[in-house]
């Protein structure tokens, strides 16, 4: 049976029966001392991880000796770990055992989720595949052709009656097999399997002199080379909180930020997200909207009251309210996701828990919002920040019926077309935007953490 394994570890520690490395999402130059696989660094030399290499945050995989492990890079730092709060760019799944069989069907797994379903013939086949598209995965295949130590390698124990040489065989490697595993298909040497706990030196067999009882030892496998596995090694704990830069605070009745060219959601996947605190209430208040120009087809999202939040195309072109199971409060920080996965599924998400009842939102959204804190029916009163709108990806995914918040500041991804991060009113660090302050936006302090 295969089972998903998901795990993020802060110490790693090499022991005799357990083999673990560590990973990091790196979509820039390769660090010096990994190995880049597609998206993914992993690291293969003995170094302090909680230095951050290249800038980035590490984290430790599954134990290899039990099960197979295939890396899987996540976009967006989205991927929940077994630390509340925290979130990761990296996720791992795992065979329960270590058979060629169990990876090929956890492989064609991966391979149904990334949209190109394979049936491999080998485990080989399986493994290359991963790799060429961007997935690491610790699959080695088993030694080939391994001496058993019987009459056929080792010489029978006899009695030699002359002191005559015995043509007996020197430490060769028929005797000591150099195991195939060290010729791992991943480009690092820190996984090498040793069967016994120390190291074992197999003693070179020397013709016999005397007539005595010569016996040639067992060929014991052992490591053929050294395992730089990174042990005793401290990847990082993250810091519970990044601070953020600030916030913009709206005063409810007239201040707004203009966007040019805007933004056009589109029929296709997207999300906007971003922390909000509310002074006032909920009844009618704007999130993002047109309402200056109009034009018909565009974008407005908006709380209707304080447990429920709208979206429609502007000019009458449909409509969807997303529920909360209990009433959001005022005068306190949460977290708006509103995602919609490429297939239409529509979810909004407040402080990481889904509303009650997904939409099949499938309406093409075709022309720019170009107004945060405002729609047709009303403005925003309270503060945004880290306010981030993602066009063409899905940032999340709403068949989750939880996401976990963000702990630091958002970034800008490939598809971002605004991100507001509360340092400057008037700066998008995706860079897309032109943002006109209407009416005196402010910057604060004020920020969730």
């Amino acid at each position: 049976m295969v089972v998903p394994f998901f795990v993020s570890v802060y110490l790693c520690i090499k022991t005799k029966m357990a083999t673990t490395r560590p990973f990091a999402y790196n979509t820039g130059a390769p660090i010096g001392g990994t190995t880049q696989v597609g998206d993914l660094a992993v690291g293969n030399i003995n170094q302090d991880y909680s230095t951050n290499p290249g800038g980035i945050p590490w984290w430790m995989g599954p134990d290899e000796e039990t099960g197979y492990v295939i890396a899987i890079p996540v976009s967006g730092n989205t991927q929940p770990t077994p630390i509340f709060g925290v979130t990761a760019s990296v996720g791992f799944l795992k065979t329960n055992i270590l058979t060629d069989n169990e990876f090929i069907n956890l492989s064609e797994y991966v391979a149904s989720k990334n949209g190109t379903p394979q049936t491999f013939a080998t485990a080989s086949d399986a493994s290359y595949w991963l790799t060429t598209n961007g997935y690491w995965n610790s699959y080695v295949p088993p030694p080939t052709q391994t001496p058993t130590g019987t009459a056929s390698v080792t010489p029978t124990v006899t009695t030699t009656q002359t002191p005559t040489n015995t043509q007996t065989p020197t430490g060769t490697a028929a005797v000591t097999p150099t195991p195939s595993v060290t010729n791992t298909q991943t480009p690092t040497n820190t996984i090498t399997p040793t069967v016994t706990p120390t190291n074992t030196q197999t003693p070179t067999v020397t013709p016999s002199v005397s007539p005595t009882t010569t016996r040639t030892p067992t060929p014991t496998r052992t490591s053929s080379t050294p395992t730089p596995t990174p042990t005793l090694t401290q990847t990082p704990s993250p810091t519970p909180f990044t601070s953020l830069a600030g916030s913009l605070l709206f005063n409810g009745s007239n201040q707004t930020l203009g966007l040019s060219p805007g933004v056009t959601f589109g029929a296709g996947a997207f999300t906007l997200e971003g922390w909000f605190y509310n002074n006032s209430n909920f009844n009618s208040k704007g999130i993002i909207g047109s309402p200056v120009t109009s034009p018909t087809g565009c974008m407005n999202l908006y709380f209707a009251n304080s447990t429920t939040i709208t979206s429609d195309k502007n000019g009458g072109g449909g409509s969807f309210s997303y529920t909360m199971g209990s009433a959001i409060t005022t005068n306190a920080w949460h977290y708006l996701i509103y995602n919609r996965n490429a297939d239409g599924l529509t979810a909004i998400y407040i402080d990481g828990v889904r509303c009650t009842s997904t939409s099949t939102d499938t309406l093409n959204y075709n022309t720019a919002t170009d107004t945060v804190s405002r729609y047709y029916g009303g403005y925003w009163p309270g503060y945004w920040t880290n306010m981030r709108m993602t066009i063409g990806t899905a940032v999340y995914n709403s068949s989750l019926t939880t996401q976990v918040n963000p702990r630091g500041p958002l970034t800008s991804l490939g598809n971002t077309k605004y991100l507001m991060l509360g340092a400057v009113v008037t700066t998008d660090t995706s860079g897309t935007q032109t943002v006109t302050n209407n009416n005196g936006v402010t910057q604060t302090s004020n920020e969730p953490f």
